[in-house]
């Protein structure tokens, strides 16, 4: 009887270095598709949280404060009340409304019909969230979490029962607040990590209906100057850049709304706004026109606007002329007229989309 021997041969495969490339290749691929869904639904879910953990400190913040009777009547600005609110909230720093590009990130995205850019140096009063009626500065401060806030008070805040769900819930409607709690760090964008309680910011603030023109009403403001020489980086604002190119305020006002997504108004803008104003619809003003009326109270008041007896009361155009001198239009208290103003010259401005 023989007996018989079997070899096994068993063949190893390997991948290549092709095949791992390729499928490395494939998971980077997938990576890079599904990582930033991944990381922007945790962002979401950080800051929603966040932003409910912050609300929460507020109302019990405001809800302490109306027990000891320091909510409503206490403080007359927001300055007053801060000091109050340091001592129910846990605060590290606390900027007043000319510094508070040093307690929040120095602009914020807004989304509407087109996103843009709003410098956080123009929130300066409870008018510019919103909140016009309540003659209010605005206030910058950090909380002890890095969340950074900006705040403004109402001094008419209510007095409410103590055991009222009002004072349970918390008294925020005496409060605008624009909160970021990401602290500086990006995206700084409304209806992301910046929420907003009881206040508005609109890429339209002010719409004059029919006239179609939208006015920023937060960006009404004084002119400043500018070096538009030579050889300053902001000679670009400046068109012409002669004479008194070192103190340059139109172009400044120009810079300041272009940095906003704005820009100055045409002198047909000028005249529209002042045929609002002066409640001159049945006959329109023109944009070389100037007339001898009386412009209207209520108007004046639900615009913000500068109206004065003097000459100061201008408001530049975008209209630059080559000899140093700008197109601007005045509004006073007898009358609305066309004027030339020196580009050196401290005006009003307004800044329209």
């Amino acid at each position: 009887m023989h007996s018989k021997s079997y070899t096994m041969t068993i063949e190893k495969s390997a991948f290549t270095l092709a095949e791992i490339l390729i499928t490395l290749a494939v998971i980077g691929v997938v990576a890079a598709l599904t990582l930033p869904g991944l990381i922007q639904n945790h962002n979401e879910k950080a800051w929603s949280t966040a932003k409910d953990l912050t609300e929460k400190k507020f109302v019990e913040a405001t809800r302490r404060m109306n027990v000891d009777g320091v909510m409503s009547g206490a403080a007359n600005n927001t300055e007053n009340f801060m000091e109050y609110l340091k001592k129910y909230l846990k605060i590290i720093k606390t900027c007043d409304n000319t510094e508070l590009k040093n307690c929040y990130a120095p602009s914020m995205i807004l989304t509407g019909k087109k996103e843009q850019n709003i410098d956080i140096t123009s929130l300066k009063t409870a008018g510019n969230l919103g909140q016009k009626e309540w003659n209010t500065n605005t206030m910058g401060f950090v909380i002890a979490d890095g969340t950074t806030v900006i705040m403004a008070y109402n001094p008419a805040c209510p007095q409410v029962d103590i055991f009222s769900s009002e004072a349970q819930n918390g008294q925020l409607d005496c409060l605008a607040l624009l909160i970021d709690v990401n602290g500086k760090k990006g995206p700084n964008k409304i209806g992301k990590d910046i929420v907003l309680e009881n206040a508005m910011i609109s890429d339209c603030d002010i719409s004059l209906g029919s006239l179609g023109i939208c006015m920023g009403g937060s960006t009404f403001f004084q002119s400043t100057s500018i070096n538009t020489c030579s050889n300053s980086a902001d000679k670009i604002y400046d068109d012409v850049q002669t004479g008194y190119c070192g103190e340059n305020r139109w172009a400044a006002a120009k810079k300041k709304c272009m940095a906003q997504g704005m820009r100055l108004p045409t002198m047909a803008e000028l005249a529209q706004i002042a045929t609002y104003i002066y409640a001159q619809e049945d006959n329109p003003i023109q944009s070389t026109e100037s007339r001898n009326v009386s412009p209207n109270n209520n108007r004046v008041n639900e615009l913000n606007w500068v109206v004065k007896s003097d000459n100061t009361a201008q408001y530049f155009s975008n209209e630059r002329l080559n000899d140093g001198w700008v197109n601007a239009r005045r509004f006073m208290t007898r009358e609305t007229s066309i004027n030339h103003t020196g580009i050196y010259t401290v005006n009003y401005a307004i800044c329209v989309n």
